[in-house]
């Protein structure tokens, strides 16, 4: 009677898990995959814009906050206008 040994050489485990870890070939698939769809969508690389962008002023920071609460407000007020219109429909 042969017992299971499911004892397994530790190089075969290290190399199973090296592999799963370090597989080029399916990192630049996906690095193909997505130049190719920021191509077709017209999208422009991150690493571009952050390279170029400086930081924002404490004045731009307080405009464009204030945008952002603006635009809140005004998307905020005509939600209620339509539900109160859907009331009356």
């Amino acid at each position: 009677m042969q017992i299971n040994n499911r004892m397994e050489d530790l190089t075969k485990v290290f190399d199973r898990t090296w592999k799963a870890n370090h597989n080029d070939d399916v990192k630049k698939a996906r690095e193909k995959e997505k130049n190719f769809i920021d191509r077709l969508f017209n999208v422009k690389n991150s690493k571009d814009n952050n390279n170029n962008m400086k930081p924002l002023t404490p004045n731009e920071q307080v405009g464009n906050l204030q945008r952002n609460i603006n635009g809140m407000n005004s998307f905020n007020n005509q939600t209620k206008l339509n539900n109160i219109r859907g009331k009356f429909n």
